[in-house]
Parts: structure tokens; C-alpha cells; sequence
């Protein structure tokens, strides 16, 4: 017969496998953070960090020590409950400790309903929220919002990139976080890169006008104007201003992928994004900024030559959902 503690230790193995649904996982925050069963979640996280073999790493450690400070401003009961919970997660894996401090750090209030759509690679989607906000989300993204917004703000929280036609309320802006930043817009076209694999945050105004907060030692805040594009670097903390086509940088909602001034590394995240692939390349690279335009129609041969082009003389090799490409 199920005990309780072992429904517990089953709930817990289930969103540490990630056999969870993303509605599940939602659901999992936030019963975790509940007073319900904290003897038998301890001892389900303890058995759950002592049966795991993945080992956390220098930029998990860093994490950690952000998640800490970021909890001082918790309630204590709920800041011990969340400590506790990522500790054992930080020694289980990286991507659990990330998801559960993205999860915090955004510190998503328990009485709202939250919905999460995770877009996978090869796909986008594209949706309405309940107050109007058209959004799409690209490929290898996620992002949390509530079924209504019923606070003073309409905040969602974003991990990838999407584009944002926000419904105007001059009462109530539209904010979108990120684990870097905060974009802030009354009514507005633009869009939000966030990929945590890639060292920075983008964001890219269409039309409209938007405030981008970056919180640290000395919180920074930043206006843009159409066709601006902020880039923040996680590394040094650096922030930039350039001017960009907005419109074509975004249109990866209708299959495009335009890069103006992209690394070969970020052309080929996206690719792997757009077409659900591996890509491996040896060699180095001379650390170069290209511009480089993919129509819809093309197929992932058709992008590879491009590249091929861009980086010669090289040539690829496909196999399979791997992808192989070769400097000479």
C-alpha cells in the first residue's frame, strides 16, 4: 500500500527525471513551497540528491550564491523552504538548479493560476494572453504567465526569445523578466532574446517605447527607441546600444532568420533552434561578425551552404539529426 511519504518521494523523482509535464512542473513549484509534508519533501530531496551522479559545477556554485542572496528578501519560512530545495538541487544537476532558481528568482506569487508553454526545437508558436498581448515564442523557449492578470503589473517570465505586440493599459505595464533583466512597455512592438545557454540578453524595440531594468550592485535602467537594440553581457556585465532593423530581426515568427553583426556560434544555435539538429564544428573560428539572411523555404541543406560560404573553405556532413561541419 502507498504511504504519503512515498507518494511525496514519487512526486519529487518524477520533476527531478523530468518526466513532468510542463503543467505539472508548474503545479510541483507550487506545492513544494507549501507547508504540507515538509518532513517527507526533505527526506525525498535528501534520497533524490544521494542517489544522483551529475555533480555541480563552478557556474552552479555561482548560481547557488545568487539564489541566496536574491532569498534574503523572502518571508523566513518560505526563504528556508526555497534555500533548502535549491541546495539539494545544485548537487543533483545544473538544470534543475536553473530551474528551480529561475523559478525564485522570479518569485511567482502562489494565489494566481500560472500557465507554462515550452515551445520545443523545430517549432513556434504564437498566442493571445488575456489581456489582448499578442506573443511568439521561437523555437527552445519557454514562458510563464497567469490565466489574468489581477495585479497592478501584467508580468510574465520568459527563458528564449519572443516577440511582444503588447495591448496598451497605461494603468497597468506590460513586463516581461528574464533571469538578467526586466523589460517594461505600456503598449508595444518588440522583442526578447534570452536563451541561459547564450552570454547575454537581447532586447529589440519595434515601435513603442520600453524601459529594460538590469538589477546588480547599481541597478541600471535603460530607454529605447525604435530600431534600438540593448545587449547585456552576463560575463562582464557590459551593456550596449546599436542600432538594428527591428522588423527583420524579429521575423523569425514567419520562418526568416535575418542576423545583422551575429557571431557563427549564435547563426548556428539558431539553426540547431529552427531545425531540431546537432551541430558540431572543429577548428577555430577568427572571432568575426556576420550578416546573413535564411528564407522559410530553405531546408537545413540549403542553410549549411550558406554557411559554407560564409567560412571557406569547409564543408558539412549530415547524419541524422547531427550535423558535422569542418573547417580545412
Amino acid at each position: 500500500m502507498e504511504t504519503k511519504n512515498d507518494k511525496t518521494k514519487d512526486t519529487i523523482q518524477t520533476f527531478f527525471n523530468l518526466d513532468a509535464s510542463p503543467r505539472t512542473t508548474s503545479l510541483f513549484v507550487k506545492w513544494f513551497v507549501t507547508n504540507k509534508d515538509e518532513a517527507g519533501k526533505d527526506e525525498a530531496m535528501q534520497a533524490a540528491w544521494e542517489s544522483s551522479s551529475a555533480k555541480g559545477d563552478k557556474q552552479t556554485r555561482t548560481d547557488w550564491q545568487h539564489m541566496k542572496n536574491r532569498l534574503r528578501h523572502h518571508a523566513p519560512r518560505k526563504r528556508n523552504v526555497l534555500l533548502r530545495a535549491v541546495s539539494y538541487a545544485a548537487g543533483i544537476a545544473a538544470l534543475i538548479a536553473m530551474t528551480i532558481y529561475a523559478t525564485y528568482t522570479f518569485a511567482v506569487p502562489e494565489p494566481l493560476e500560472y500557465t507554462q508553454i515550452s515551445v520545443p526545437y523545430g517549432e513556434s508558436q504564437k498566442f493571445t494572453l488575456s489581456d489582448g498581448t499578442v506573443v511568439a515564442i521561437n523555437s527552445g523557449s519557454t514562458l510563464i504567465f497567469p490565466e489574468s492578470f489581477t495585479s497592478n503589473t501584467r508580468t510574465v517570465f520568459l527563458t528564449g526569445e519572443a516577440n511582444f505586440n503588447v495591448a496598451k493599459n497605461p494603468d497597468k505595464p506590460f513586463i516581461v523578466k528574464t533571469q538578467h533583466a526586466a523589460i517594461e512597455a505600456l503598449g508595444t512592438k518588440y522583442s526578447v532574446q534570452a536563451y541561459p545557454e547564450n552570454p547575454f540578453t537581447k532586447a529589440t524595440l519595434i515601435e513603442g517605447c520600453i524601459r529594460i531594468d538590469i538589477p546588480g550592485e547599481a541597478d541600471r535602467s535603460f530607454t529605447l527607441k525604435p530600431d534600438n537594440q540593448l545587449i547585456y553581457s552576463h560575463n562582464d556585465k557590459a551593456v550596449s546600444v546599436i542600432q538594428v532593423d527591428a522588423a527583420k530581426l524579429a521575423s523569425w515568427e514567419k520562418g526568416y532568420l535575418i542576423f545583422q553583426g551575429a557571431s557563427f556560434k549564435e547563426i548556428t544555435q539558431a539553426l540547431e533552434r529552427k531545425y531540431d539538429v546537432e551541430i558540431f564544428y572543429d577548428g577555430h573560428i577568427k572571432p568575426q561578425s556576420y550578416h546573413v539572411k535564411f528564407t522559410p523555404d530553405e531546408s537545413l541543406a540549403d542553410a549549411l551552404d550558406v554557411l559554407t560560404m560564409l567560412i571557406e573553405p569547409s564543408h558539412y556532413k549530415i547524419n541524422g539529426e547531427r550535423v558535422y561541419f569542418y573547417f580545412q
